[in-house]
C-alpha cells in the first residue's frame, strides 16, 4: 500500500514539474496534491488501525475460549484420575 502511495506521489510530482506553468502555480498544485495524498494516507491508516483492533479482539476471544477449554479438560482429567485412584484402592483394599 505504501508503495502505491509513494508511486502516485512521485508520478504526480513529476507531472506537475514538467507542466508548462509558473513556479507559484506548480507549488500550489504540489501542496494540493500533497494534502490529497495525506488525507488518503490518513484514511488508510485509520482503516488499518480499525482492522488491527478487530483482529486483536477476535484473537483475545479465541484465546479466552481455548483457555476455558483447557481448564475444563484439566479438571475432567484430574477427576478421572482421582476416580481411577479410588477404584484402584477399592480393588486392592488399601
Amino acid at each position: 500500500m505504501a508503495g502505491l502511495l509513494i508511486g502516485a506521489a512521485a508520478g504526480a510530482a513529476v507531472g506537475l514539474l514538467m507542466a508548462p506553468q509558473s513556479g507559484k502555480e506548480t507549488r500550489k498544485q504540489l501542496r494540493k496534491e500533497a494534502d490529497r495524498l495525506k488525507k488518503e494516507l490518513e484514511k488508510h491508516t485509520g482503516d488499518l488501525t480499525d482492522h488491527a483492533r478487530k483482529v486483536r479482539k477476535d484473537l483475545e476471544e479465541k484465546l479466552s475460549e481455548v483457555k476455558s477449554k483447557l481448564q475444563k479438560s484439566a479438571e475432567d482429567l484430574k477427576k478421572k484420575a482421582n476416580d481411577m485412584k479410588d477404584e484402584f484402592e477399592e480393588n486392592v483394599g488399601v
